[in-house]
């Protein structure tokens, strides 16, 4: 009865990507090998591990030395550790500054890092009124449109950000959301004048989202922390408190990342 669950996935196992992945993990023990040190390993006829080894290379997973032939990792490798070190240690240090401001407003909070041309949601604290946002970890929503993709699009190059708004062309989801490039580098630079941006009615009509931007050690956006709710308990003579609030969050997370501030 224990055995059933395995042998049961094994079925369902792809022999060429199961081989691709223990070629990888013989190279991150091993530091170097060369085709025919790989293919006595994995124990499989060399033409096939030619073959893994040819994909693996032509998407930069492992990288073949000019000086003695073999291979070892490549560079997709440190992306991959670098993006998770990073979103692992942007949550953690979020966490409780996240925590204190769903305790002060009952709001949701989220933490957000933009992902191509959307926000991605990795991690939410949901706000405890009946009326509340639908967005959920792991769930992407368009830069242009929300209070944390234009945090941190506003603290990168224009060029760059001018290129996401072509590719994905800046459709309208409500009347008031932004849906030409000249509209969005002006509410870019006002944003990244004054610190923090707002989300009226953008993306969701009846709701209103408050966000500030979070800095890495390097002082580049890592993400971006935001408090969204619906518009009667956004209103306008509660704002200041609001954003001070979300942009205080901000820069204690920044801190814990290591961005340095001024003495």
């Amino acid at each position: 009865m224990g055995n059933e669950p395995v042998e049961s996935n094994a079925r369902y196992k792809i022999q060429s990507i199961d081989k691709a992945l223990d070629l990888i993990e013989l190279l991150a023990k091993n530091g170097s090998l060369s085709l025919i040190e790989l293919t006595e390993l994995l124990d499989q006829p060399k033409s096939s591990t030619y073959r893994i080894v040819l994909t693996l290379e032509s998407r930069g997973f492992i990288s073949r030395s000019d000086e003695d032939g073999k291979y070892c990792l490549g560079y997709k490798q440190l992306m991959l550790t670098r993006n998770l070190l990073e979103r692992n240690t942007l949550r953690s240090a979020a966490w409780l500054e996240m925590k204190k401001l769903s305790e002060r407003y009952g709001d949701t909070v989220n933490l957000g890092v933009l992902l191509g041309e959307t926000v991605l949601y990795v991690e939410i604290i949901d706000s405890i009124h009946a009326l509340r946002m639908t967005d959920s970890i792991g769930s992407r929503s368009p830069f242009y449109a929300t209070a944390m993709g234009k945090a941190i699009t506003a603290h990168m190059q224009w060029e760059e950000v001018r290129g996401l708004a072509m590719s994905c062309g800046l459709p309208a989801i409500t009347p008031r959301t932004i849906s030409t490039p000249e509209a969005l580098q002006t509410e870019l630079e006002r944003i990244r004048e004054k610190g923090y941006a707002i989300d009226d009615e953008e993306i969701v009509e009846g709701a209103r989202c408050v966000a500030a931007p979070v800095f890495n050690l390097y002082g580049k956006p890592a993400g971006a922390i935001s408090l969204s709710g619906a518009m009667h308990r956004f209103k306008e003579d509660q704002l200041p408190s609001i954003i001070q609030d979300v942009r205080e969050a901000a820069m204690a997370v920044s801190v814990k990342l290591g961005y340095p501030t001024e003495a």
